[in-house]
């Protein structure tokens, strides 16, 4: 979980990149994850998104 919108992208950029998947910027109140597209069910908001094959 990060407090920082900045990290958390960038730790999603990175992510991607490094694993070749999609991965997503998701908000949970006032923190910030970074997921999987695999694990995202819909159930919360997302900032950004990250596909390293786009």
């Amino acid at each position: 979980m990060f407090t920082d919108i900045w990290t958390a992208r960038r730790s999603a950029l990175s992510l991607s990149k490094t694993l070749m998947v999609a991965t997503m910027v998701i908000s949970i109140g006032a923190q910030f994850a970074v997921i999987t597209a695999d694990d995202f069910d819909g159930d919360v908001a997302v900032i950004n998104e990250y596909d390293p094959f786009a």
